[in-house]
């Protein structure tokens, strides 16, 4: 858990159902990773029409054409304090099997850089990114992605439930004294996308709460608002209101 949460939170907003932030829990990051297969050109054609730029050091080359893209986008409207990164890749040895990893997190303290600032621009913010990727995405825009979201939870709210909370006490092993600060468990079958989860402790009246699994979904601009109410939904199970 970054140093971020401590200072600000926030949530990707943009109409979700059920706003974590609203009942206990407040997104500090998001991160969702789409795979597919379609040509080296079509992935170009996307990173062109999404407006993300090429990563340094990659482009077209006598021996092979590499697509690999990113960008940086700020929020607009209601969207919230987080910002989205995207990077997109080939498989390594799949030129044909492209990843793209959407990250939402928040803003570094201090001025926007201009590398975050240009970048957006060009591809207009987000949500409108997430609806250029939409419209150019090569293939079924129903998909399923690698989700993990990190929520800090005040326990004014909720705590974990009692088979889930750090030990209260210290264990020894002389002559060291050992503390839990973290716990983590698989979960078989998985609430909703949650298949993994694991507790942090952040502060007295606070704690971090990691959850990550898989959820289908349809490509579209408020892809996050709806991963982030489906996560908080499978893992609000394992808390109890205080």
């Amino acid at each position: 858990m970054s140093e971020r949460a401590a200072r600000v939170k926030g949530s990707t907003g943009g109409g979700s159902k059920r706003e974590a932030g609203k009942s206990g829990g407040t997104l500090d990051s998001l991160e969702a990773v789409l795979r597919a297969s379609a040509s080296p050109k079509d992935w170009g054609k996307l990173a062109d029409a999404a407006g993300m730029s090429a990563i340094p050091g990659t482009g077209k080359s006598r021996a092979k054409a590499d697509y690999s893209a990113y960008f940086y986008a700020l929020p607009t409207g209601d969207r919230g304090p987080l910002y989205l990164y995207g990077d997109l890749r080939p498989v390594p040895g799949e030129k044909t099997n492209a990843q793209l990893k959407l990250r939402w997190e928040m803003m570094p303290e201090g001025p926007t850089p201009e590398r975050i600032r240009s970048s957006s621009r060009a591809v207009g913010g987000w949500p409108k990114v997430l609806q250029r990727i939409a419209a150019g995405w090569p293939g079924n825009k129903a998909v399923t992605v690698d989700v993990t979201a990190t929520f800090v939870v005040d326990e004014a709210a909720y705590r974990p439930l009692r088979a889930l909370r750090l030990k209260p006490a210290p264990s020894s092993v002389r002559p060291h004294r050992l503390t839990q600060t973290a716990v983590a468990w698989s979960v078989d079958p998985p609430s909703g996308p949650v298949a993994q989860l694991s507790i942090a402790r952040l502060r007295t009246t606070e704690f971090v709460l990691v959850a990550s699994g898989r959820q289908p979904l349809t490509l579209g601009p408020d892809i996050a608002a709806e991963l982030e109410g489906a996560v908080w939904e499978g893992a609000r199970k394992f808390l109890e209101a205080t």
